[in-house]
């Protein structure tokens, strides 16, 4: 990727246009310093101009969005700490698990607690599910629904449409309720 202008906007910083040769349509890419404006292969410079400037304000938008939820911490400043968490984790979360496969008719091989911050919980194909203990910090419908979740993948390990189903038929059809809900809360950095 090769740079051909940079800009800086009073309301969105740096604004740099690079030319992609892999890419296949102009893309804007919001980043903590200002907007990058990929040009695709056979692009130019002055049509990737007029797509940022007719997309500006919805990229305005979507940098106040996410300003905004980063202004916010979904936790709190009093959370516990992870010390606290982890201990937590390993006491409740494996009980919790049981309960909702046997409510629910699943089995599983093994429970992990750790201390993830990419993901609330997996699955392997050996049916071993490892749980972040972040998942304290959650609401208890939303930590039951992750539970479930992962349950639902013990059956099918993908996210296809029979997955959605079974997860669906365990929460009463509001799998993607829960799932909209859990986008807004974020693991913690620290």
């Amino acid at each position: 990727m090769n740079v051909l202008k940079t800009i800086t906007d009073p309301q969105l910083g740096k604004i740099v246009y690079r030319h992609n040769s892999r890419a296949r349509k102009y893309i804007i890419r919001i980043k903590a310093d200002g907007v990058t404006v990929t040009v695709p292969w056979g692009g130019n410079l002055s049509t990737a101009e007029s797509f940022f400037k007719k997309n500006r304000e919805s990229v305005l938008g979507v940098r106040d969005k996410v300003n905004a939820r980063k202004a916010t911490p979904s936790f709190g400043a009093n959370r516990p700490d992870d010390t606290y968490l982890a201990s937590l984790a390993k006491l409740s979360l494996p009980k919790q698990l049981a309960d909702i496969a046997q409510a629910h008719g699943f089995t599983y091989l093994s429970v992990k607690t750790r201390k993830s911050k990419t993901r609330w919980g997996s699955c392997s194909s050996k049916k071993t599910i490892s749980l972040s203990y972040y998942l304290l910090l959650l609401p208890q419908h939303l930590i039951d629904y992750v539970l479930l979740h992962e349950l639902c993948h013990t059956v099918h390990m993908n996210h296809g449409p029979a997955f959605w189903a079974l997860l669906d038929q365990h929460t009463g059809s509001k799998s993607k309720v829960f799932q909209k809900e859990l986008r807004s809360y974020h693991i913690p950095n620290s």
